[in-house]
C-alpha cells in the first residue's frame, strides 16, 4: 500500500444495466492486517496499470468459520459486481463505514487504520484511503469524535436483555450497572440467522431471529411462539 494514494481514473460512462468487461490479465494489490485478533487479507484489482479504476475486491479470512467466511465473500462479490456496473465506491463507504459487529477492535498491520468497528468497516475505509483519499480523512470510523466522516445512520437493534427475575443476587453497594449490549445491525443478524439455517424472520414475541418453518407456520426455536399460520 502506498502512503499517498493515486487517484483512480474517471469512471467510464456505462449505460444503465451495462456491465464492464474486465481484461484477462490485470494488476492487483494485497493488504494484510489483523482486525480484532483476526487476520484479514484484502486484494483489490484495477483495470490496468494505466487505468487505476477499482473494479473488483477479494477478501480472505481462511482460518475463520464457514459462516463468517461466506458472508464476507458474498460481500466482496457484491461490491465487485456493483463496481463493474458503475456504482461509485463512495456509496459503499457511506453504507458500510461504522457498521459494528464482531470481530472488531484494534487493527495491526495497516499504515493508517488503527481501529475498526467491524471487518466491513475496515475494508471500505481501506479502499477509500487507496482510491478516494486523503488517508487522514478515513483513519477513524464514523462516530469517533476525531472522525472526518459525514454522519452515517445505520439501523441498529439490541439483543434483548434476559430477565433475571427475583432469583438474581442483589447488587452490592457501589457495584456498577451491567454494560448495555453492543448494538448489532439488523442486516447482520438476519444474515447470521440464515447462515445457521433459520428463516431470517424476527420472532414477534422474543425478538430473536430463530424462526423455523413448521408446516404453514413459522415457529421460534427460542420461545416456541408461532406466526404466519393460516
Amino acid at each position: 500500500m502506498t502512503d499517498t494514494p493515486t487517484p483512480a481514473a474517471k469512471p467510464r460512462e456505462l449505460k444503465r444495466g451495462e456491465r464492464e468487461s474486465l481484461p484477462d490479465r490485470r494488476p492487483s494489490t494485497q493488504q494484510k492486517a489483523i482486525v480484532g485478533g483476526h487476520k484479514v487479507y484484502v486484494d483489490y484489482g484495477v483495470f490496468s496499470k494505466e487505468d487505476r479504476r477499482l473494479l473488483e475486491i477479494f477478501v480472505d479470512m481462511h482460518k475463520e468459520g464457514a459462516a463468517l467466511r461466506s458472508i464476507i465473500n458474498g460481500f466482496a462479490i457484491s461490491i465487485s459486481i456493483g463496481l463493474q456496473y458503475g456504482a461509485p465506491l463512495r456509496e459503499y463507504l457511506d453504507a458500510f463505514a461504522g457498521m459494528s459487529f464482531e470481530p472488531r477492535g484494534p487493527v495491526i498491520g495497516h499504515d493508517h487504520i488503527k481501529e475498526a468497528t467491524s471487518i466491513l468497516d475496515y475494508i471500505v475505509r481501506h479502499l477509500a484511503i487507496e482510491f478516494i483519499g486523503p488517508p487522514e480523512a478515513f483513519v477513524n470510523p464514523p462516530g469517533d469524535p476525531t472522525s472526518k466522516f459525514l454522519h452515517v445512520d445505520h439501523e441498529v437493534v439490541e439483543f434483548p436483555k434476559p430477565d433475571k427475575g427475583s432469583g438474581a443476587p442483589p447488587k452490592a453497594d457501589g457495584e456498577p450497572d451491567e454494560p448495555s449490549p453492543l448494538p448489532v445491525t439488523r442486516s447482520v443478524r438476519l444474515a447470521e440467522a440464515r447462515a445457521r439455517g433459520y428463516e431470517g424472520e424476527a420472532c414477534g414475541e422474543c425478538g430473536n431471529f430463530t424462526m423455523v418453518r413448521n408446516g404453514t407456520c413459522l415457529k421460534c426455536d427460542t420461545c416456541g411462539a408461532t406466526s404466519g399460520c393460516s
